[in-house]
């Protein structure tokens, strides 16, 4: 498959999450409006005629203030999510408990990593990003963060780090410029 196939696919994905995360919104005020409707509306000993449970939890007002407060705190979440994350990729690293290579670092793996990372800058014609190290991590990956080349991060693992050789590290790190460019 090539790129611009895996682009559509991407695109696709993202449109069915979108649909799943609606979706899921509307799941979660009718379950809210369900449980604030047996506290507040229903009357099990109110059992006129052959009224359904429906008729005996339905009531326009509550659904509208369950609907609104439940959006609102949806909303007033992801907005407060997007504004952490308008650090760029430092909140991103850091959310995910990376902690920045310190420049003057003596440990051989890091300074080599800041070495790479400083090549790939050079080749790739960019600002050197912040360097990001998630040491709880032992498996071999990593990642690069930001909005733009200006507020860009790249994070190895721990294993990624101690693993590798010099050459490996930078096939890693020379992908990780492939998103920083994008």
């Amino acid at each position: 498959m090539d790129f611009f196939a895996h682009q559509e696919a991407a695109h696709r994905r993202t449109a069915l999450l979108i649909l799943y995360f609606a979706l899921a919104v509307v799941l979660i005020v009718a379950a809210i409006y369900t449980a604030a409707a047996f506290i507040f509306v229903y009357d099990p000993n109110d059992m006129r005629g052959s009224r359904s449970i429906f008729g005996m939890l339905w009531n326009p007002q509550l659904f509208a203030v369950v609907s609104i407060a439940t959006l609102v705190v949806i909303a007033a979440g992801s907005l407060y999510k997007i504004a952490v994350l308008r650090r760029g990729g430092e909140a991103v690293a850091e959310a995910l408990g990376a902690t920045l290579v310190d420049p003057s670092t003596r440990n051989p793996n890091e300074r080599q990593l800041l070495n790479v990372v400083a090549e790939m800058s050079i080749a790739s014609g960019t600002t050197v990003p912040a360097v990001y190290v998630l040491r709880d991590e032992a498996g071999i990956n990593a990642f690069a963060a930001g909005y733009s080349t200006d507020d860009a991060i790249v994070a190895v693992t721990r294993g990624a780090l101690e693993t590798l050789s010099r050459a490996g590290l930078q096939g890693v790190i020379a992908h990780e410029f492939s998103h920083i460019l994008k």
